[in-house]
C-alpha cells in the first residue's frame, strides 16, 4: 500500500475551501464546482485517484471519469467497475451519490478495512456527469435534443458497434469502454425507484419479460442494491425494487444493454427517486444508496477469475471466456489476462478461446458464494503441418510420412484430402411446392413457398402468416469459403415490421417499409456458418402484405471431402506413415490436437499449400523393391479380378479401380525394368 493523504489533511484542505464534500452538501453541485470538486480529490489522493477526460461534449465541456484503486496507474490483475449518471441532464441526483461516494472512499482508505480492501481489489471509475450539456440546461437530451440512453448500439435498430453517426456524448462513453474491460456497471437515473436489468429491447416490441443468459445473476445484483435501499427494497410498485427493463417498458439503444450484448459488461439501470429531491435531501439520499452502492461494487468480485495467457512465453492473451449453456461472452483484459466471469454458486463448465491457440474447455468449475473460484489458464498454440506441406509430389501406392508438431500431451487427428479448393454452388428458386429439406423454418408461422410474388419463374419464399409481437424464420446451414446471394422484397409497416437477415446471428440487411426487389451479395469465410432469414413484427399496426419474399437463391460453398488418416493417434505421436493412392494436384493434409479424456479438439492446421500425387515412378513395382519382376507379377496375378477399392499396390496400375487385363498389360511392358 502506498502512502496516502492524511485525514488531517484533508480536513485542512475542505477548510480552505478546495474540497466541497457531497456528502455535506445542501444543495447540487453546479458544472464547475463537480469539476472543482473532482480536480480537488485527484489531487489531494494521486496514490488511489487518477482523473481523465474522457470527451468533449456538443457545447466543448470536458466529460470526467475518476479512477479511485489502490495503483491507478497500472493494469493489474483485478476487476474494472463503472458508476455513470445523469446520460438524461434533468436526472441529477445521481451526480450527488456518485461525489459522495468518491468521497467516502478516499476519506476511509486506509481507515476502514472494508473500504480499503475494496479499492485495493478493485479498479473503480466513477463519471459522474456524462452529459454535461443536458445537466447544464436541464434538459434531459444532449444539446442537440438527442436522448442519449437511445443512442448506443442496439441488435434490433442500430448493430454496428461504431460511434460512427452517434452523439459526442455517446461515443465518449464507448470509446472509455473500448480502452478498458469492464466487469460490472450500472448507470444512476430518477423518475422511479427501481434497479432495472437488462434485457431493455426485444425483436417484437412487446412488454414481457426479456432475460439475459444471466437473469439469475442480475436478480442477484440488483437485490444486492435494493435490499439496503429501504424505500426501494419497500416498494409498493417494484416487488422488493427490482424489475426486467422490458417488462417494465422497452426501449432500444440503451446503455445497459450494449455494455450486455456488445462490451461482455453487465449492467444494470439504477432510478433513485420518483422525482428530484430537494437539496436538503442530498445527505439523506445517500443514507439510502451508500451501502447500496458499496455492496453493488462488491458483487463484481464472484464468480470466476483467472489469468489466460500463452503456454510457452506466459505472456497474457486477448481471449474470450464463455459458459456453456450460456450464450454470453466476456473478455480478458489483454494488458493483463485477466477475466472476471460473474457466476451464482453452481457447477460450470468454461471454455477459452483465443487466436491462433487451441480452444480449451474445463468442467467441473465448482462456483461458491462470496469471493470468486480462482481458474488460471494457460493455452497452447494449435498443432503444425511439417510435411507434405505443399509443392511435393508423392507417388501414389508409395509410403510416405505425414509429421507435425504439437503438444507433448495431446492425442492428434490427421486428414487428407484430393479436391483441396472444390467448391459447390447450390441454387434453389423455391419452384416446388415445399421448401427443400435443408431448410428449417419456426417462429410462430414458418415460410412457404408461394406464388404470391417472386423474382423469377412462378414461385418464391414467403414469410409465415403472423400478427403482433411475432416472428417467423427460415434458417440453413452452409460451409465457407464461400458466398451468398438472393434477391428479396419486403412490404411492411414502415419503421416497426422488419426483415431481416443475419449470418452466425449478426445483421447483414434490416428492412421495413416497401421494399421492391432488391439483390444481396455477402461472403462467407471459411467454416461452418448459419444463414437465417426473419420477419418480425411490433405490438401494433400493419400496413401492405405485411411479409417479406426471398427468391432465386445461391450459395457457393466449399465442397472439399477430408478423410481421416488417422482419426485419433496416441500420446504424443507426431508422425504417422501414409500411403496416398488417387493421384490428383490438389491434396492437402490437416492435423489438430485432441486434448484430455473429452478430446476437446484443437484447430486444424492445413498444409501450407497443395500438394500432387502422381502415379509411381516404376509402373508394376508393386513390392516397392525398385524393380519389376516376378515378385510384382505374383502380388498382380492373387488381385486379379478384385473391382472396386484396389489400390496400386494390390495391382490396379491403370486407376480403374479393378484389376485386370489392362493392369497386367501395364506391368508385362515395364517387366525387367530397374526402377530410377
Amino acid at each position: 500500500m502506498k502512502a496516502r493523504t492524511s485525514l488531517h489533511a484533508i480536513a485542512a484542505i475542505a477548510a480552505l475551501g478546495l474540497l466541497c464534500g457531497a456528502a455535506f452538501a445542501q444543495s447540487y453541485h453546479t458544472y464547475p464546482q463537480i469539476e472543482s470538486q473532482l480536480a480537488a480529490t485527484a489531487a489531494a489522493h494521486p496514490d488511489i485517484c487518477r482523473l481523465v477526460n474522457i470527451g468533449k461534449s456538443v457545447q466543448n465541456r470536458n466529460t470526467w471519469a475518476l479512477c479511485i484503486t489502490d495503483n491507478p496507474l497500472v493494469q493489474e490483475d483485478e476487476p474494472e467497475f463503472r458508476y455513470v449518471s445523469s446520460l438524461h441532464g434533468d436526472e441529477i441526483i445521481g451526480i450527488e451519490m456518485c461525489l459522495s461516494f468518491i468521497d467516502y472512499l478516499t476519506v476511509n482508505y486506509g481507515v476502514d478495512s472494508r473500504i480499503t480492501s475494496m479499492v485495493d481489489g478493485v479498479e473503480i471509475w466513477v463519471v459522474p456527469c456524462a452529459n454535461p450539456d443536458g445537466f447544464v440546461a436541464g434538459t434531459r437530451g444532449n444539446s442537440r435534443g438527442v436522448d442519449l440512453n437511445r443512442n448506443f448500439p442496439c441488435p434490433y435498430t442500430s448493430p454496428q458497434n461504431t460511434t460512427a453517426g452517434r452523439e459526442l456524448e455517446t461515443a465518449n462513453l464507448m470509446n472509455f469502454a473500448f480502452s478498458h474491460t469492464f466487469t460490472l456497471s450500472s448507470n444512476f437515473h430518477s423518475g422511479a425507484l427501481v434497479v432495472n436489468y437488462p434485457f431493455d429491447g426485444n425483436a417484437s416490441g412487446a412488454s414481457v419479460d426479456t432475460p439475459t443468459p444471466d437473469d439469475d445473476m442480475f436478480e442477484w445484483i440488483s437485490l444486492e442494491y435494493s435490499q439496503h435501499n429501504l424505500p426501494m427494497w419497500n416498494s409498493s410498485t417494484f416487488y422488493h425494487g427490482i424489475t426486467n427493463g422490458a417488462d417494465w417498458y422497452v426501449i432500444y439503444g440503451g446503455m445497459q444493454d450494449w455494455s450486455y450484448v456488445y462490451m461482455g459488461c453487465n449492467d444494470v439501470t439504477i432510478e433513485l427517486a420518483n422525482s428530484t429531491p430537494s437539496g436538503s435531501q442530498i445527505p439523506t439520499y445517500w443514507n439510502y444508496n451508500r451501502e447500496s452502492m458499496l455492496s453493488y461494487v462488491e458483487t463484481c468480485l464472484s464468480g470466476v477469475r483467472g489469468l489466460v495467457t500463452d503456454a510457452q512465453t506466459g505472456l497474457p492473451l486477448a481471449a474470450t471466456v464463455s459458459v456453456v449453456g450460456r450464450d454470453h461472452d466476456i473478455f480478458t483484459d489483454p494488458d493483463v489476462g485477466d477475466y472476471h466471469r460473474m457466476l451464482m454458486p453452481g457447477t460450470y463448465t468454461l471454455v477459452f478461446e483465443a487466436d491462433g491457440y487451441d480452444r480449451r474447455t474445463i468442467s467441473g468449475v465448482v462456483v461458491n458464494a462470496g469471493n470468486a473460484t480462482r481458474l488460471d489458464v494457460a493455452l497452447l498454440a494449435p498443432a503444425h503441418v511439417l510435411t507434405p506441406n505443399g509443392g511435393e509430389s508423392l507417388e501414389a501406392g508409395q509410403a510416405s510420412v505425414v509429421s507435425w508438431s504439437g503438444a507433448g500431451d495431446a492425442r492428434f487427428q490427421v486428414q487428407q484430402t484430393t479436391n483441396y479448393g472444390q467448391t459447390a454452388t447450390i441454387t434453389d428458386g423455391f419452384e416446388a411446392a415445399v421448401l427443400d429439406p435443408a431448410f428449417t423454418t419456426g417462429g410462430n408461422a414458418p415460410w412457404t413457398t408461394t406464388t404470391s410474388a417472386y423474382h423469377t419463374g412462378t414461385r418464391s419464399a414467403r414469410g409465415g402468416v403472423i400478427t403482433h409481437n411475432q416472428t417467423t424464420w427460415l434458417s440453413r446451414s452452409v460451409n465457407g469459403p464461400g458466398s451468398v446471394q438472393f434477391w428479396y422484397r419486403v412490404s411492411s409497416e414502415s419503421g416497426y415490421d422488419f426483415f431481416t437477415f443475419y449470418i452466425d446471428g449478426q445483421s447483414v440487411v434490416r428492412r421495413a417499409g416497401t421494399v421492391n426487389w432488391t439483390l444481396l451479395t455477402s461472403s462467407l469465410t471459411a467454416g461452418p456458418h448459419v444463414l437465417k432469414w426473419e420477419y418480425s413484427k411490433d405490438g401494433s399496426a400493419s400496413s401492405g402484405s405485411d411479409t417479406a419474399w426471398i427468391d432465386d437463391l445461391q450459395i457457393v460453398q466449399d465442397a472439399t471431402v477430408w478423410a481421416d488418416i488417422a482419426g485419433e493417434t496416441a500420446v504424443g505421436v507426431q508422425s504417422i506413415e501414409w500411403t496416398p493412392t488417387v493421384e490428383t494436384q490438389s491434396a492437402k493434409v490437416r492435423v489438430r490436437a485432441l486434448y484430455g479424456e473429452s478430446r476437446d479438439p484443437g484447430l486444424w492446421d492445413e498444409s501450407d499449400a497443395v500438394f500432387a500425387v502422381v502415379a509411381p515412378a516404376c509402373p508394376g513395382d508393386l513390392d516397392a523393391d525398385n524393380a519389376v519382376g516376378l515378385t510384382d507379377l505374383a502380388i498382380l496375378l492373387s488381385h486379379f479380378g478384385t473391382s472396386g477399392g484396389a489400390t496400386p499396390a494390390d495391382g490396379d496400375l491403370d486407376g480403374d479401380a479393378d484389376v485386370d487385363l489392362a493392369d497386367l498389360t501395364v506391368l508385362l511392358s515395364n517387366f525387367g525394368e530397374v526402377c530410377p
